[in-house]
């Protein structure tokens, strides 16, 4: 007996090596090859955060409705770890839109690029630690085989990799959503220890300090209470109600006590700081704008009309932006959810299947009922949901043919499989390096612009390899922090809103004062105010075009190659 425990605990230690070993490198690797549109205020808030907290000016913590404060926590413990003396320097708050940080940074020799590797190696840190956690708490409600590769498929899967890598909310939503539901599974199917319930309900607050659009984890688990009412045992049905609202009570106490604990404005204007997330989050899901645009709440003028249209974008981008093995494992969790082989489903695997399944479906229709939001990454949770479930089927899969060929049931060979499933997995990621999340599933897409700044850094490292770079002045469109981070150079952003007032006269201007221009073409072309400066320039090559799989992302000009008719056709 005591040497069939050890055996099975080296098994455990082997598999946990074997995942740690899948899911660290692709996520540390090259951490910090691109910066995204996005994150340059992530950055800015960030330190902001780290200011206000240093300064005790905790009303000052509230940067966006999102509210995203585990990223501006990220932000700060990269800045403790980079330039903690930072607070002590005085300059107060940056502007989110301004590349006056920047500016800053540099001028007391630290580089915003460093701020950011330090960041994201926090966030990746944390990603681990739940990917580990998650791990542990499927183990106990699925068979282990299916739990490891459930946590590796999720966590390579390319768009989830994408995302989780960048200085962005949506990963680490991802994660802690997923930690909160499977808590909650084995706190009601396996385990009723304290302590699970408190994991789930932690999670879920800090999912909430994320994004509040994880308000719709509370439908997932009150669902799972409801459902609890009717499961057959002695208890008289009003002891079930009391017992299912004393856990939803104790769930939410847990949450609440995370999301004050961690957010410092939550103890000195906790009114200020709800109204100013729930507030604009409704009134952008329901009115399309921030308050400080529509001024108020008008619930009259709320839309919640739900359709087919607006559901299958999400659904088709779910389908082009996952891999062959999503797909199939998906496929073979619908056959194992139906299977009547009790020795498989010993476990409650089909109640796990179904509320991942519903909390995927839970947040493509929110963000299908919203007004305003609409890019894919916002139905991320949906993604990694899904991927969990895809690795389900395929671990009860491989458990399934074992039980019909011996020879399968060798656990060298077991491992393997199980090896093979998750590598294919990342196999379909890696050639998408660094830019994961432009990930297109080859059978259904060619490859597409995805438009979120990729591209912007191998342009500032080919103008990095010139001379006298440092006297270089570049002036480029979408350039703060995608752009400006890797050139050590001056940046000159070219402002979108010149453009749009067809302000020629001032961009004519500004390219004459600098040496380069970088376009991004890649979503310039889609944009109605860029077609008047890309047409006086189509007889005009570039110096550079900078591509990525064959597609044309940026096109970079030399300002003294520009001929005299390109500026009289810009001011015509």
């Amino acid at each position: 007996m005591s040497k069939y425990m050890n055996k099975n605990k080296l098994n455990d230690l082997i598999m946990f090596l074997i995942l740690l070993a899948l899911i660290v490198p692709s996520h540390a690797i090259g951490i910090d090859k691109v910066v995204t549109i996005d994150e340059p205020w992530w950055v800015i808030s960030g330190s902001n955060y780290y200011y206000a907290l240093t300064h005790k000016d905790f009303a000052n913590t509230l940067y966006d409705y999102h509210p995203a404060v585990t990223t501006t926590w990220m932000v700060t413990a990269g800045m403790l770890l980079y330039f903690p003396e930072y607070r002590a320097l005085g300059e107060g708050y940056f502007d989110v839109r301004k590349p006056k940080f920047e500016d800053f940074m540099r001028s007391h020799g630290k580089k915003v690029i460093d701020l950011v590797r330090y960041s994201r190696w926090f966030q990746t840190a944390l990603l681990i630690a739940l990917a580990v956690l998650g791990y542990f708490l499927l183990q106990m409600l699925i068979d282990r085989k299916p739990a490891f590769l459930a946590i590796a498929l999720a966590m390579n899967a390319p768009f989830f990799l994408g995302h989780s890598r960048l200085l962005n909310h949506e990963g680490m939503l991802a994660m802690f959503v997923l930690v909160s539901l499977l808590g909650m599974q084995v706190y009601l199917n396996k385990e009723r220890k304290l302590i699970y319930l408190l994991i789930s309900g932690a999670a879920f607050g800090l999912a909430q300090l994320t994004k509040s659009s994880s308000i719709v984890v509370i439908g997932a688990v009150g669902l799972m209470l409801f459902i609890g009412l009717f499961k057959q045992d002695e208890r008289p049905l009003t002891l079930k109600i009391w017992v299912a609202l004393k856990t939803f009570a104790g769930w939410l106490a847990a949450a609440a006590i995370v999301y004050v604990v961690l957010w410092p404005g939550m103890w000195v204007a906790p009114g200020e700081m709800l109204y100013g997330v729930f507030g604009n989050a409704f009134s952008y899901a329901f009115q399309g704008a921030r308050l400080d645009v529509t001024r108020e709440l008008k619930p009259s003028s709320f839309n919640l009309v739900l359709s087919l249209s607006s559901v299958i974008p999400y659904l088709r981008g779910w389908r082009v932006s996952s891999t062959l093995i999503s797909w199939l494992g998906l496929l073979l969790a619908l056959f194992i959810a139906f299977s009547k082989d009790r020795d498989i489903l010993s476990a409650p695997v089909r109640s796990t299947i179904a509320y991942l399944v519903l909390i995927a479906a839970l947040f493509i229709l929110l963000f299908a009922v919203a007004q305003g939001r609409n890019g894919l990454h916002y139905i991320l949770s949906s993604f990694v949901a899904l991927d969990v479930v895809a690795g389900i089927g395929w671990g009860y899969f491989l458990v399934w043919t074992q039980k019909r060929w011996i020879v399968l049931g060798r656990i060298y060979i077991n491992l393997i499989l199980i090896f093979i499933v998750a590598a294919l997995q990342l196999a379909s990621s890696l050639p998408y390096y660094p830019y994961y999340f432009t990930y297109k599933n080859f059978l259904l897409s060619k490859p597409t612009v995805y438009g979120y700044g990729e591209g912007m850094a191998e342009a500032a490292d080919y103008l990095a390899q010139k001379p006298n770079v440092q006297e270089i002045r570049a002036y480029v469109y979408n350039g703060m922090g995608t752009f400006s981070y890797f050139f050590p150079g001056e940046t000159l952003v070219f402002k979108r809103i010149h453009l749009i007032d067809k302000n020629f006269a001032e961009i004519t201007s500004e390219m004459q004062s600098s040496d380069y221009l970088v376009l991004y073409t890649a979503v310039q072309k889609n944009l109605p105010e860029s077609v008047d400066l890309l047409h006086a320039f189509q007889n005009l090559s570039p110096e550079k075009i900078i591509y990525i799989s064959g597609l044309e992302y940026v096109r970079i000009y030399k300002i003294s190659d520009i001929p005299e008719s390109v500026y009289a056709e810009l001011n015509k």
